[in-house]
């Protein structure tokens, strides 16, 4: 299985190749490899590398993650923005 958003993640979670090697337990030869395309990942392999991430497995394989939007505030007690929003994964 291809895994076009790991460096995307990887990235984003501020980590080096060899970080989330040491994070994951995945060598970090292979997810170099995972990165470029030159080797498909086996899902164990991908398990490991969405718990070291701290993502669903899916969203390394394309997964889209969206935010639910807010509702609509009912008085004006209501218009302070919250911190977090509700995530979801699609396919």
């Amino acid at each position: 299985m291809n895994l076009p958003h790991l460096r995307v993640f990887r990235q984003r979670a501020v980590m080096s190749q060899d970080q989330l090697a040491q994070k994951s337990g995945v060598a970090r030869d292979t997810i170099s490899k995972l990165e470029t395309g030159k080797r498909k990942a086996y899902p164990s392999t991908i398990q490991k590398l969405a718990g070291g991430l701290s993502v669903e497995p899916g969203m390394l394989l394309g997964g889209v993650e969206y935010f639910d939007e807010p509702n609509e505030p009912e008085s004006e007690a209501d218009t302070q923005p919250t911190e977090k929003k509700d995530r979801k994964v699609g396919f």
